[in-house]
């Protein structure tokens, strides 16, 4: 038997690129909160939207970005231009989606179906419109380097810096609200998307041009199989089909936290608005401290164990926090720091995992699809979030919630459950699922030498 060539060495990439692509995620998250913790509540309470609609309205849109996600990642994969294969996406796509981001919250004088189907549409819009500039830029990172360590420091650039923005839109969010409310409150939420977007459109473009795509010798003679070749062979990359199981179940878990938290800390908690923009800014400021020991964990015990360790400390926080009953201000955000310590480590070691994936594909069948393989975890993680939001609106319904009212006790106490017991259950089937994932260091180092060793390399020009 032939020896396994040894790993390639590692390559090291300028501080510049780091700082780069972080940025990137640091804009994307000036949209992505705003959505997750705000949106729900902003449809119920200012729109008037039945909470069930409302959470249905979400999930269409997530299913449909989702949906849009793999032919986004195709569609890059194919692109060739001067400015490389995904970052043009960022350079053009930035305006469109400032300006859709803004119509999402546009006040209109609508009610019933017609407030219906413009709440749909214009969220349709941006959903597309943030697909076509996210995809490529998740994807970029493959193209990047191929070290798996490096891939490990750009997430976690990656998340440091979008934890950063998190955490400046989520204090910012409520804020600003109140601020551009005073006098004109209909129009609040519209002016603070308008102020954000304008921000996070000149952080993109930022994140352009310190960003670098690596060429690749056969990228011409790749083919680019169709899309029911692609999943036939995604259907045997069982890293994949693990991850992706286990990131769709941590996305419902966290959904439902994020959406729930508003309502929980208005009736539960009987805590104000900038309340919740303190806990929403707190989480990722936290994640963000969390970046570095995650990372190095990570490095040293393995992926797999890190995630599982994660969420084995998010969920005995939020078990605490269930089994107190209502605590005092200060042992909630305790409780929320440590959940959200934990969950740090799925944030880092998710953007690490997936382009490892992609290496294992390559090494079975010898096509490299960074691309669609992006897409395809976004479409499946986006659809089990759209589930969920759906969940927590239909949930609100069935608890009997009434907007910007005295809830009943028994309305109360489901807010508690909402955002402890379903999160916890989400959190340790993500847990049962990784105890499987069996792709580490040292098996990727070895299949990326095998890919290497089989790559033709041109001759010198």
């Amino acid at each position: 038997m032939s020896a396994i060539p040894s790993a390639p060495s590692a390559e090291r990439l300028p501080p510049r690129r780091y700082l780069g692509y972080g940025l990137g995620d640091f804009a994307f998250n000036f949209y992505w909160l705003p959505l997750q913790v705000f949106l729900l509540k902003y449809y119920t309470d200012v729109l008037g939207l039945d909470s069930g609609a409302a959470g249905i309205i979400v999930m269409i849109c997530l299913i449909w970005d989702g949906l849009v996600d793999p032919l986004i990642g195709i569609l890059a994969n194919k692109t060739r231009t001067r400015f490389g294969r995904y970052r043009p996406y960022m350079l053009f796509g930035a305006i469109p989606l400032a300006v859709s981001f803004s119509f999402v919250f546009l006040p209109v004088p609508f009610h019933d179906t017609a407030l219906i189907v413009y709440a749909l549409a214009t969220q349709l819009l941006f959903r597309t419109v943030y697909a076509a500039v996210n995809i490529p830029y998740g994807a970029m990172m493959a193209s990047m380097t191929r070290d798996s360590m490096e891939r490990n420091w750009l997430a976690g650039a990656r998340m440091l810096f979008a934890f950063s923005g998190s955490a400046v839109v989520g204090y910012a969010t409520p804020r600003l609200v109140a601020w551009l409310g005073i006098g004109n409150p209909d129009s609040a939420y519209f002016w603070s998307a308008a102020i954000l977007s304008s921000f996070a459109t000149l952080v993109i473009f930022a994140s352009y041009g310190l960003t670098e795509e690596r060429l690749e010798p056969v990228a011409e003679q790749q083919r680019h199989p169709p899309i029911g070749e692609l999943l036939r062979m995604l259907a045997k990359n069982t890293p994949f089909l693990q991850a992706a199981a286990a990131i769709a179940l941590f996305g419902f878990a966290s959904t439902v936290t994020s959406a729930s938290l508003p309502y929980f800390v208005q009736y539960y908690m009987g805590g104000e608005a900038t309340m919740t923009g303190d806990l929403a800014s707190m989480i990722p400021f936290v994640q963000m401290l969390a970046i570095l020991p995650w990372t190095v964990i990570s490095r040293y015990t393995g992926k797999r164990v890190a995630w599982i360790s994660g969420l084995l400390i998010a969920t005995a926080a939020l078990a605490v926090l269930h089994l107190i009953g209502k605590p005092d201000p200060t042992m909630l955000f305790v409780l929320i720091a440590v959940s959200a310590f934990g969950s740090a480590a799925i944030a880092v070691n998710f953007w690490s995992i997936v382009p490892d994936t992609v290496e294992y594909g390559e090494w079975r069948s010898g096509v490299r699809v960074e691309g669609f393989v992006f897409g395809l975890v976004t479409l499946i993680q986006k659809s089990a979030l759209g589930v969920s939001s759906a969940f927590v609106g239909l949930y609100l319904t069935w608890i009997g919630y009434v907007p910007n009212q005295a809830q009943a006790p028994s309305t109360v106490e489901g807010l508690r459950y909402m955002i402890t017991l379903f999160p916890m259950l989400g959190m340790l089937a993500s847990c049962a699922v990784m105890l499987f994932y069996k792709l580490n260091a040292t098996s990727h180092a070895r299949l990326v030498a095998e890919i290497a060793a089989r790559t033709p390399v041109p001759p010198p020009a």
